[in-house]
């Protein structure tokens, strides 16, 4: 699968810098206890602890050996989203070919850059940044949309949940509100859930969210069947709330808008990748059928 722009921009951030080897994990061993490379001795006597790895942005890297004084130029290439690949060019002596396949392939495990070596997996913590060029792409929010931007209005309306997460037989997953509702009712039939917990859930299949003219994004809801009069009044005096079609609309509106051709909507979530702040506008896209995909459901139109 061919890698998007986004994940080697994010594989070219992790990998560029200083890499030292940490600790070893023998797959012979009872727990795969994390043995640090201080206290491992292999069985032809190097050093582990004197190894590590150096990248650069020009996609060249150098192998070191502190033990020994032998330097290795070589070069890497990303191949999926966390995994690279790079030359060893003979830095570890003679290998039979599966091995040296092995070595060759690299990949992030919990903040570490891994390799496999015969039985060992070897794992390197990385000790300084390297060099990066700058060179940052304009967010969608600072996009301004062209006159045929301004046009696209197809999404202007009121739109109901088509599907949600939920539970159904052994699985989570979107859902439409038919596959939910057999799965309640097997569930109630067993006595597994009262009468409260069936309508729970069911709650997301009774919001609405509408796009308006002016790009703003609104979330109705049903108002609760406990809350009074008294309590809508207040809370509606307050602000805390808009009572719109007999339905609550009691969320921060969110931002849409059309740029590129493309609709875009902004979930104003807290994004970071390796430390980096990602965008927290996701391009929508209506499917043949209508819907629009928002990851935790899929909308229709109404």
């Amino acid at each position: 699968m061919e890698l998007t722009k986004e994940e080697l921009k994010d594989g070219l951030k992790f990998i560029v810098g200083t890499w030292e080897a940490e600790f070893v994990v023998s797959f012979f061993s009872n727990n795969l206890e994390h043995v640090p490379v201080t206290e491992f001795k292999s069985s032809d006597g190097r050093d582990l602890s004197k190894l590590s790895m150096e990248f650069f942005e020009d996609h060249t890297a150098k192998l070191k050996d502190g033990s020994n004084g032998r330097e290795v130029d070589s070069t890497w290439e990303q191949t999926k989203m966390y995994g690279w690949s790079y030359k060893a060019n003979g830095f570890f002596g003679e290998l039979p070919p599966d091995a040296a396949q092995q070595v060759e392939q690299l990949s992030a495990q919990d903040g570490k850059l891994c390799f496999t070596l015969g039985f060992l997996c070897i794992a390197f913590k990385k000790t300084a940044e390297g060099h990066i060029t700058v060179t940052k792409e304009p967010d969608i929010s600072d996009l301004q949309p062209s006159a045929d931007d301004l046009k696209m209005k197809a999404i202007v309306g009121r739109w109901k949940v088509y599907k949600t997460l939920a539970p159904v037989g052994d699985g989570f997953g979107l859902h439409t509100k038919d596959e939910v509702v057999a799965e309640l009712d097997k569930k109630k039939a067993a006595g597994e859930l009262d009468d409260e917990e069936y309508e729970q859930g069911l709650q997301m299949f009774n919001m609405q969210m509408e796009f308006t003219d002016d790009y703003q994004v609104l979330t109705y809801m049903p108002i609760p069947k406990h809350v009074t009069q008294a309590q809508i009044d207040e809370a509606v005096a307050s602000g805390e709330i808009k009572i719109v079609d007999g339905m609550m609309c009691c969320e921060k509106p969110k931002e849409w808008k059309a740029v590129n051709g493309d609709y875009w909507y902004n979930t104003e979530e807290h994004r970071e990748i390796f430390g980096e702040i990602k965008s927290p506008w996701d391009k929508i896209t209506p499917d043949a059928e209508g819907c629009i995909d928002l990851k935790m459901m899929v909308i229709k139109k109404m």
